[in-house]
């Protein structure tokens, strides 16, 4: 049962009386991020896009998390497990005294809910939009509260990677109260237990958090964190460079000898587990064949594009996985990313398609953490694929359709990309290329390919699984319903004056709880 509405309201000015000073003009314990693109949803559950992730994973939390600055996970809502010999039982023993912003108790039963409104779409509070539920949670059979404090998840068959899915930004656990209240709007009034907590979100202009003065990891010296919205770069530029802004996304790699000369300005780095990519519809005309992808992916010199689009701030990608990845012990097989614009042709020839043919190509309006001049690289694609006689439209869309948009089969080509929240290649196998997944934009079915990527996620043995991988990768590139472009290094500029902010390898991930303003 909900919340009375006049208990909830009071509930929520106490929240943020105790939050004090965060609702006044002191702009020292303000902290103020400019961004090139809004969040679309601030439902956890929802949030397939980095933009909307990274607000959430402010405001909540999950079972397990990833350890700053490297690939490990380690706990957060849960603060121990064990898994049965089988491993189809894993039980989780969850952090007492956690209350979630609202002040209703964070306890196991919160936990199954939010677990299972993903898994069961026959839960009160499962909602459209759910995407990556399918590649997170496609082995969870159940999960409940045992008590207040132990959660039993069941699995249909073994996973070697429940905890990177727990630990993935779709994965936090809302409050029940709030879901009950809210039903599908919660996107738009999020109530987590993280450390800081949600207060406004003025669509396409800012998202404003406050601290939470109970937070469980000890309460952040921030009292305001801002989220503001500006698409072009150079007013992004202008708002850092005046100090109107303490730090910047969506950096172009031309601005960064700038900020790099740029006195009181540090620039964050990570080798990012990313990766933008061309998706391939081999579900419409001509690209139905295999010769007519391979040409594609042939067509295309990724060396030159990414030296083009990010000059220092990527690397040619030779495969869907980052390089990045090697740190769990991953090495993929050596590819040749510089293109063959001869066989490419001869492949066209052999389908008959010497004079070429015309091709849409679907490109978003803003920037993305792997891509961050979309419609630079849609126009460095459209020019190498001229060459092979393939005349390239580039149709813009607005990011908040994007997703739906593709899902309906319009385009020939699309730009895409993916940002791991955690060190599971399965994570973007699974959702970008699995046939019955919302994200495989390039519509492709392989059964093959479907056997290995389940093989690979339930095996615990690593030297299995990476021979797997690259089994997958193989296939993968030997059918090009992809082309990999690059891996792009993330990159965060920040104010010298403010410290203690940490960008993580995984998901783009911006962590504040730590960070504050020297005087």
């Amino acid at each position: 049962m909900s919340a009375p509405r006049g208990l909830a309201a009071v509930t929520l000015a106490l929240a943020l009386l105790t939050a004090g000073p965060a609702l006044g003009a002191d702009a020292h314990a303000t902290l103020t991020l400019v961004r090139g693109g809004d969040s679309v949803t601030l439902d956890p559950a929802r949030a397939s896009d980095s933009e909307s992730a990274l607000v959430t994973g402010q405001i909540c939390e999950g079972l397990v998390r990833v350890k700053d600055g490297c690939l490990q996970v380690e706990p957060a809502l849960a603060e121990s497990w064990t898994v049965s010999p089988d491993g189809l039982a894993w039980t989780f023993r969850i952090r007492k005294n956690v209350r979630f912003h609202d002040g209703s108790p964070m306890n196991a039963q919160a936990a199954a809910i939010a677990i299972m409104r993903q898994v069961d779409p026959a839960n009160p509070y499962h909602a459209p939009g759910m995407y990556t539920a399918k590649a997170l949670f496609e082995h969870v059979a159940g999960a409940e509260a045992l008590d207040e404090t132990t959660l039993r998840i069941r699995l249909n068959r073994p996973s070697a990677s429940l905890l990177f899915s727990l630990a993935a930004s779709q994965a936090p656990i809302l409050s029940p109260q709030a879901l009950e209240r809210w039903g599908a709007d919660i996107g738009s009034h999020p109530v987590g237990t993280g450390p800081f907590q949600f207060l406004e979100w003025r669509r396409g202009e800012s998202v404003t958090l406050v601290r939470n003065p109970h937070y469980w990891g000890g309460a952040p010296r921030l009292e305001r964190l801002v989220f503001r919205t500006i698409p072009d770069a150079g007013a992004r530029f202008l708002e850092f460079q005046t100090r109107r802004a303490d730090a910047m996304t969506g950096i172009p790699h031309s601005d960064l000898p700038l900020l790099e000369k740029m006195p009181g300005v540090q620039i964050l780095r990570v080798a990012g587990l990313n990766i933008a990519y061309l998706g391939i519809n081999t579900q419409r005309g001509h690209f139905r064949r295999t010769n007519v992808r391979r040409a594609v992916l042939l067509a295309l010199d990724r060396e030159a594009l990414a030296r083009l689009v990010y000059g220092q701030s990527a690397v040619p990608a030779a495969a869907l996985l980052p390089p990045a990845l090697m740190d769990t012990g991953f090495v993929a097989d050596e590819v040749n990313a510089k293109g063959d614009l001869a066989q490419a042709r001869r492949l066209l020839a052999r389908e008959g398609l010497s004079g070429g043919f015309g091709a849409t190509l679907q490109v978003m309006d803003i920037p993305r953490p792997y891509l961050a001049e979309p419609r630079r690289m849609a126009q460095a694609i459209r020019q190498a694929l001229a060459g092979l006689g393939i005349r390239v439209r580039i149709v813009t869309v607005p990011w908040a359709d994007y997703v739906a948009r593709a899902g309906q089969n319009e385009h020939d080509l699309i730009l895409s990309g993916w940002t791991f929240d955690t060190p599971n290649p399965h994570e973007l196998l699974r959702y970008k290329l699995g046939w019955d997944s919302s994200g495989n934009f390039s519509r492709w079915r392989d059964e093959r390919f479907q056997a290995l990527v389940n093989q690979a996620e339930a095996s615990r043995d690593e030297g299995e699984r990476n021979t797997l991988f690259r089994q997958i990768l193989r296939l993968v590139a030997a059918e090009a319903p992809a082309v990999p472009l690059a891996h792009v290094r993330d990159t965060l500029a920040v104010q010298d004056s403010i410290k203690g902010v940490t960008l993580q390898p995984t998901g783009g991930t911006i962590r504040f709880a730590k960070a504050y303003r020297e005087p």
